[in-house]
Formats: C-alpha cells, sequence, structure tokens
C-alpha cells in the first residue's frame, strides 16, 4: 500500500509540472509578454531593452547655427575632415539634426526619408548623395559649404540656401537635375489657337466653366470656374508689379466706374467687372489670343496688345480712369 501511494505522489507531482508546462506554453504563444524566469513567476512580464536616448540640444530652434564654425557640436560628436566619416551625432537621424525644419513643414518643399524609385535613382546626379539609400536634406543641401565662418560667401550661400550645384537661374531649377522638366512644363492657357487658327476648347475651360459662344456671348454670360484674381494669380503670382496689380482688385468708386462706362461707350471696348462689382485683372488685361474673338467685338481690343492692355496706349493708362485734376 505504501508503496501505491509513493508511486501516486510521483505520479501526481510529474503530472502537475507537465500541466504547468504546458500552460506556461499555451500563455506564452497567447500573450509574448508572459515568461519564466527568475525575475517574478510564471506571469513575469518581459523586458524590451530600452531604446538608447539621444540627448537633444536645449539650443533655441531660432538660433540660427548655419554659416558659422562655432556650432559643429549641435551635429557632429567630433569635428570631421571633408571627406571623412561625419561622426553625426542621433546616430544620423536628420529628424533630430535637422529637427528646426522638420517641425515645421512649411519650410521645405521636398519629401524627405524615403527611397526613390528605380527610375529616379538613375536620375539622380552623383554628387546628390543618398543617406542608407533614402532622400535627405543632405541629398540636395551641401551642409558642409556653410559651416564655416566665411562672411563674404555668407549672402550668396543663404541666398541660395547652400544647395548642390549652385547657383541656379530660378528656384525650381535644382529641381531638374533630378525630374524631368518636360513633365512639369505649365499648359499656357493663353494660347488658345492650333495650327490651323481654330479655337482649342479645352484652353477656354481653364476660366470658363461651359465653353461660351465667342461671336454671340457678352462677357457678363461668360461664366467663370471662379474668382478671377485666384485665376491669375496661379501662374503670375511673382510678376514684379504685383503689389501694384493687388491694389487695383477692389471696388472701384463712383467717379471711376463712372469713367469706365464712358471709355467703354467711347472706345467701344469692353473693361468687365466681375460678379459683384469688382475690378480684376481681366477688366484691364484681355486673356484671350489674338483671333478667338471676332476683330469687329468690343471683347477682342487688347488680345495680342502688349501686356494684352484693353487701353493700348500705356502712357496715358492710369490718368484713363484716374483724370489729373
Amino acid at each position: 500500500m505504501a508503496i501505491i501511494n509513493k508511486s501516486m505522489k510521483k505520479f501526481t507531482a510529474g503530472a502537475v509540472i507537465v500541466i504547468l508546462f504546458i500552460t506556461g506554453c499555451y500563455l506564452d504563444t497567447r500573450n509574448k509578454e508572459f515568461r519564466f524566469g527568475k525575475k517574478g513567476s510564471l506571469f513575469a512580464p518581459k523586458t524590451e531593452p530600452e531604446q538608447p536616448k539621444f540627448p537633444v540640444s536645449t539650443l533655441s530652434t531660432s538660433v540660427d547655427i548655419h554659416y558659422s564654425a562655432q556650432y559643429c557640436a549641435e551635429c557632429h560628436v567630433n569635428i570631421p575632415r571633408k571627406g571623412s566619416n561625419p561622426q553625426l551625432r542621433y546616430a544620423g537621424d536628420f529628424k533630430l539634426l535637422c529637427r528646426c525644419h522638420y517641425s515645421n513643414t512649411n519650410s521645405y518643399v521636398h519629401p524627405v526619408d524615403r527611397r526613390p524609385s528605380r527610375d529616379m535613382i538613375e536620375r539622380i546626379p552623383a554628387q546628390f548623395p543618398l543617406w542608407e539609400g533614402q532622400i535627405t536634406c543632405r541629398t540636395c543641401h551641401d551642409i558642409y559649404i556653410q559651416c564655416h565662418d566665411r562672411p563674404l560667401e555668407r549672402s550668396f550661400l543663404k541666398d541660395q540656401k547652400f544647395l548642390r550645384g549652385a547657383p541656379y537661374e530660378t528656384e525650381a531649377g535644382i529641381c531638374f537635375r533630378c525630374h524631368n522638366i518636360e513633365s512639369y512644363r505649365m499648359d499656357n492657357p493663353h494660347r488658345q489657337l492650333d495650327a490651323q487658327k481654330e479655337i482649342i476648347k479645352n484652353k477656354c475651360l481653364y476660366c470658363h466653366s461651359e465653353l461660351p459662344d465667342e461671336k454671340r456671348t457678352i462677357t457678363k454670360d461668360a461664366r467663370l470656374i471662379g474668382n478671377m484674381k485666384v485665376l491669375c494669380i496661379r501662374c503670375h503670382m511673382k510678376e514684379p508689379r504685383q503689389d501694384f496689380h493687388a491694389k487695383h482688385l477692389r471696388k472701384p468708386t463712383p467717379d471711376v466706374l463712372n469713367r469706365i462706362k464712358q471709355l467703354e461707350h467711347q472706345d467701344n471696348i469692353i473693361l468687365p467687372l466681375s460678379e459683384d462689382g469688382m475690378i480684376t485683372c481681366a477688366t484691364c488685361h484681355n486673356p484671350h489670343e489674338k483671333g478667338v474673338i471676332p476683330d469687329v467685338r468690343a471683347g477682342a481690343k487688347g488680345a495680342g496688345e502688349k501686356w494684352r492692355q484693353r487701353l493700348a496706349d500705356t502712357n496715358t493708362m492710369c490718368i484713363k480712369c484716374h483724370p489729373m485734376r
């Protein structure tokens, strides 16, 4: 009998161990947080290795660390030599290195931290380096050249934003070192006739919500797709005289409005206002190509003239609506 009880105890102890082992394995497969070990019990949570924390600089983001040799330690563990390992802080994480710019999406115009397509990689010049296969700030900006105290070059570097390959004639010049310029050419909506002098209907829909009849429609019935000012500044927002023009985008005074009506009758022209009576770009400038509207119609005046001015006499244009007193 004693032998049987002893055997039963061994069997029971063995069964308990097996059950605990099976239960532990089951829990382990359901929840990776449960582990065996000395740090507790069967249900002791797994401790993940702590990610390294980098001491981000306490320097204010309002301090311009560029164009100076006194802030090297903001980005480098040790001051590197040109062409050597840059020894960057934060394990080379540009989100931290360029944190002033990453915190404001309005301060950059190109996506970063992404791998370019295979076709794009073939187009990227050798002097535009990727970082671990990704586009970063340093791909387009030669950060090294602005790390020194060079007062004579400082204004040039700031103006060109220390872009690789600078100077560029336009802001978009650097873009076409990698991108195909033919894919980004803007379609001129003012070129409205084809080689046979037929109207290109799609060009009309750039500004008009429906095709107008150029031989019959009067200006007030030529429906536009939106605010005339917005239509024009999409392309002309950087004209050198934009500030001058902007001052005219307003409702004319009663005296000026009366003068506009006199000029229309006197010179057989149209000086159209917007639906809410505002002066727009098209009040003084005819957006149509010469030949779209028959020459005999008042709406044709100014098409083909310099600056497309409906009042063709540039020298006296201002006093046409603002007579000298």
